[in-house]
């Protein structure tokens, strides 16, 4: 049973989860902070899908969004973390 190992921390998390908004926050609890295109790759989901559940989920505090640049020129990358 895929759903009793995700987010204890929320008793029913298909009541108000949409199937593509738990299996973010899934991905995002197990394997760390990820960027859109990396989320996109692993879920096998159009960028723009991906995008909205991610502004969704922030919404509802679920997630948050934090940018890292590396010292490189240009925009700074954009990660998506489980908030804890």
């Amino acid at each position: 049973m895929a759903n009793k190992t995700s987010l204890e921390n929320y008793p029913e998390p298909r009541a108000y989860l949409s199937p593509i908004q738990f299996n973010l926050i899934k991905t995002l609890k197990d394997v760390g902070p990820l960027t859109r295109r990396d989320l996109v790759k692993q879920l096998e989901t159009p960028r723009t899908t991906i995008y909205d559940n991610l502004v969704k989920l922030q919404k509802k505090k679920l997630i948050e969004r934090f940018s890292r640049n590396d010292g490189n020129r240009g925009r700074p990358r954009v990660f998506w973390k489980f908030k804890d």
